[in-house]
C-alpha cells in the first residue's frame, strides 16, 4: 500500500493542518516511542503566515521522518546518519538521562570537581603553552587531540552506555559529532549537578537551548490508550459528576493534553508532572491554592481513577503541589454589620430592567441562607413542590437532588424559621407557577444535544452567581468571605450561640460527621422544628405590606 507524503492544508476552523500516516512497519515501535499508533497530525492557529506555516511544517515533516528513519535503523543495526536537528534533538536527550542518573545527589561537590579536574587534564596533556597558561578550548585540535578528547568526554559522559540504551547505531561521522556536542553540554551538566550538589537548585537554564524533549517510552511500559482528554472524557463518561465540575476541570485537562503535547498518559514521568506544576504556578492568574486545590486535585482525581481501571501502574501527580505560604484563618462568616446590609438590600426595588425571577431571588434567597444554613445553589434550584406543610402546622423546604445539585448528593429537610413566615414566603410560594421558583424553565433548553464535556450552566448556577455578584456591589467585598457562601459560616456562628446541638447545626447545613455515633444520633423533624425556635432573628424588618 502506498503511503502518501503529507500536505499542508486549512482546516474548516481556518487552522493550519496535516497528517502523516506512520508506516505499518515501524508503528508497533513507534507507539512504544511516543505513544501515537496511526498518525501523526500538525496544526497551527489560523493566525500564523503562510510563511511561517509552511516552515513549521517542513521542520514537522523532517522530525517525523526522522524518527522514522532512527526506528528503522534501530530495527535493522544500520548506521544512522543525523540532521543537524536530529543531532541537538539526541543531545538533549542524553542531557536530559546524564542530570537523571544524578537526580539522588549521590555525588557531592568534590566528585563533581574530581570529574572537571579530569576533562581540564585532558586539555592540558597536549598543550603546547607553558604550565601557567590555561588549556584553549577555542583553538583547532589535531587528530591526536581530538580523538584523546573524544575519548575522555565518553568516558566522562557515559555516552555509549546511553546509546546503547537508546538502541542507536550512528555512523561515524554522525557518532563524532555528536561526541563534539556533547561536550560543550557535559561541562553544562556537571555544573549544574555540582550545584545541586553544594544545595543550589536554581533553574536550569542550559536546557532552553535544545529542541523540546520527546520523551521515549521504554519497552516496559504498558500505554493506557489514552492522553490526558480522552482520559478525562471516560472519567465523565462513567462518573457523570456534577454540571460544575466538568466545567471547572476542562481547562484542566485541556492545557495538561497540551502540555504532553496529546502523548498516552502512561509516558508521563514525574518530572512531567513538576514542570507541569511548575507552569501553572508561573501562570499569571492563578494563585497557588487554586492550582493546588482545582488544577492539581483535578487531574490527579481522574489520573486516581485511570489506575483503578489498571490503566497506569502509578499516578506521576501523587504528592504533587505548590508550596503555599501558610496564612491566618479567614473569617469565613459575615460580620454582623455585612448581614444586615444584604438583608436590608432585599427589600430595596430593583431597576425596571431587571427580570422577575432575579428580583424574587435577590427578596428571598438571601433570607433562605440565613435562616437555613443551605448553599445558595441549592436554594436558587427550589420549585413550588419542595416547600411543604407539615401536619404539626409549621413548613418545610426539601433539598433534593431532583431539583439540582446537591452536595454528595444526599437529599435533606430543613423547618423554616417563622420570620420568614411573617415576610410572606408562603403566601409568595403558593401564588407561584408550578415549578422553579427562581429562575424560568424555559431557559433550559432540552432540542440540543448536550456535549458532556462542555455541559452548559444550569439557570440556577446562573442565577447564583447573579446574586454574587448582586452582594458584591453593596460594598461586602471581603476576600475572605464568599458573597454566598457566608451564610453557612454565620448560621452556624448564630446557631452555637444559641445553644443548638451540634448534630442539628450539621442537619440543617447538610454536613457529614466522621464519627460513625452521630450516624446513629440524626435528629428527626420535631427536633429541627424545635431548634430552630431558638435560632435568633436577625434584626432586620421587612416594610409594612399595605
Amino acid at each position: 500500500m502506498a503511503i502518501l507524503m503529507p500536505a499542508l492544508f486549512r482546516a474548516k476552523n481556518g487552522d493550519w493542518f496535516a497528517r502523516k500516516v506512520i508506516p505499518p512497519d515501524v508503528r508497533d515501535a513507534y507507539q512504544r516511542a511516543y505513544g501515537i499508533r496511526q498518525e501523526e497530525r500538525f496544526r497551527l492557529t489560523t493566525d500564523k503566515s503562510s510563511g511561517e506555516a509552511k516552515a513549521a511544517f517542513a521542520q514537522w515533516v523532517a522530525d517525523v521522518e526522522g524518527r522514522i528513519a532512527a526506528l528503522r535503523s534501530a530495527a535493522s543495526g544500520e548506521a544512522l546518519e543525523l540532521s543537524h536537528r536530529e543531532l541537538h534533538d539526541l543531545a538533549g536527550r542524553w542531557y536530559d538521562w546524564f542530570i537523571a542518573q544524578h537526580t539522588d545527589g549521590d555525588a557531592s561537590v568534590e566528585v563533581w570537581d574530581h570529574h572537571y579536574e579530569r576533562y581540564q587534564d585532558a586539555l592540558s596533556r597536549f598543550n603546547s603553552a607553558h604550565e601557567e597558561d590555561e588549556p584553549d578550548e577555542a583553538a583547532t585540535r589535531s587528530p591526536r587531540v581530538a580523538a584523546y578528547m573524544q575519548a575522555t568526554v565518553q568516558e566522562l559522559s557515559r555516552l555509549p552506555t546511553f546509546l546503547a540504551g537508546e538502541g542507536v547505531a550512528l555512523s561515524p561521522i554522525s557518532h563524532a559529532a555528536l561526541v563534539d556536542t556533547v561536550e560543550r553540554d557535559l561541562l553544562a551538566a556537571m555544573a549544574l549537578l555540582r550545584r545541586r550538589a553544594g544545595g543550589d537548585y536554581r533553574p536550569d537554564q542550559h536546557r532552553e537551548r535544545f529542541p523540546k524533549a520527546v520523551p521515549v517510552n521504554p519497552a516496559n511500559v504498558k500505554l493506557s490508550g489514552w492522553n490526558a482528554w480522552e482520559a478525562f472524557e471516560a472519567w465523565v463518561k462513567e462518573r457523570q459528576p456534577a454540571v460544575a465540575t466538568v466545567n471547572r476541570w476542562r481547562a484542566v485537562f485541556m492545557d495538561l493534553n497540551a502540555f504532553l503535547e496529546k502523548r498516552d498518559i502512561a509516558l508521563m514521568t514525574d518530572d512531567d508532572a513538576v514542570a507541569w506544576k511548575d507552569k501553572l504556578a508561573a501562570t499569571a492568574g492563578l494563585g497557588g491554592r487554586t492550582v493546588n486545590e482545582i488544577w492539581l486535585t483535578g487531574a490527579r482525581t481522574v489520573f486516581n481513577w485511570v489506575k483503578k481501571q489498571k490503566k497506569l501502574t502509578s499516578n506521576p501527580l501523587d504528592g504533587v503541589k505548590v508550596a503555599v505560604a501558610r496564612s491566618g484563618p479567614t473569617r469565613g462568616k459575615f460580620q454582623e454589620e455585612d448581614a444586615e446590609t444584604i438583608l436590608k438590600a432585599t427589600f430595596i426595588p430593583l431597576g425596571p430592567r431587571t427580570s422577575e425571577h432575579l428580583k424574587l431571588a435577590v427578596r428571598w434567597v438571601p433570607w433562605l441562607c440565613a435562616y437555613t444554613g443551605a448553599r445558595s445553589g441549592e436554594m436558587t434550584q427550589l420549585r413550588k413542590q419542595d416547600i411543604e406543610r407539615h401536619k404539626d402546622g409549621f413548613w418545610l423546604v426539601h433539598i433534593t437532588p431532583d431539583a439540582g445539585t446537591v452536595k454528595g448528593s444526599m437529599p435533606r429537610t430543613v423547618v423554616l424559621h417563622d420570620h420568614l413566615i411573617e415576610q410572606g414566603f408562603i403566601e409568595f410560594v403558593q401564588k407561584a407557577k408550578a415549578g422553579p421558583l427562581f429562575y424560568d424553565l424555559k431557559a433550559v433548553k432540552t432540542d440540543k444535544p448536550v456535549d458532556p464535556l462542555n455541559p452548559p450552566r444550569p439557570p440556577y448556577v446562573i442565577m447564583r452567581q447573579k446574586l454574587a455578584d448582586w452582594v458584591r456591589k453593596l460594598g461586602v467585598t471581603d476576600p475572605g468571605v464568599g458573597p454566598n457562601h457566608g451564610w453557612r459560616h454565620t448560621f452556624r456562628r448564630r446557631a452555637a450561640k444559641a445553644k443548638i446541638e451540634e448534630r442539628i447545626r450539621d442537619a440543617f447545613c447538610g454536613h457529614t460527621d466522621p464519627k460513625v455515633g452521630r450516624r446513629y444520633e440524626l435528629p428527626d423533624i420535631e427536633e429541627l422544628a424545635e431548634a430552630i425556635k431558638e435560632f435568633p432573628r436577625y434584626p432586620v424588618e421587612a416594610p409594612k405590606r399595605p
